[in-house]
């Protein structure tokens, strides 16, 4: 019965340590995706505020500073490790709740824009008529 326990040991210690550095590899993938995604965030909140700087600099000075703390998520993202990154956000979001609202608003307002500007480059779409495929 004991050699049947180590030997159900041993197969279990050998699956984990096989799990967790395929959990490793995938989370370390997705981390890069993130990174990158959070990158191109970052982009877009330049391009905004370039848009919108001729009408309202205040608003695009505002965003361009939101983008350079994205660009720097990004950066961290690509650095530090998934147990990190989720303690500090944890903590990030506890010391700045509004700060971390707005971040989601600011993505919410690009992810919009972005969908729009998709939508209306829709290619043998005419002007003014919807997509229907």
């Amino acid at each position: 019965m004991a050699d049947t326990t180590q030997q159900a040991t041993g197969v279990a210690r050998a699956v984990g340590e096989a799990i967790g550095k395929k959990a490793e590899e995938v989370a370390d993938r997705s981390q890069q995706a993130g990174a990158e995604a959070v990158s191109g965030l970052g982009r877009t909140a330049g391009a905004i505020a370039d848009s919108v700087a001729g009408e309202s600099p205040a608003i695009a000075e505002y965003v361009r500073g939101a983008g350079q703390k994205i660009d720097r998520l990004a950066d961290d993202l690509r650095e530090k490790k998934v147990g990190d990154l989720l303690t500090s956000a944890a903590e990030f979001g506890r010391s700045q709740p509004v700060v971390l609202l707005a971040g989601a608003a600011l993505v919410g307002f690009a992810l919009s824009r972005l969908i729009k500007a998709g939508v209306a480059a829709t290619p043998g779409t005419p002007e003014g008529q919807e997509d229907v495929s």
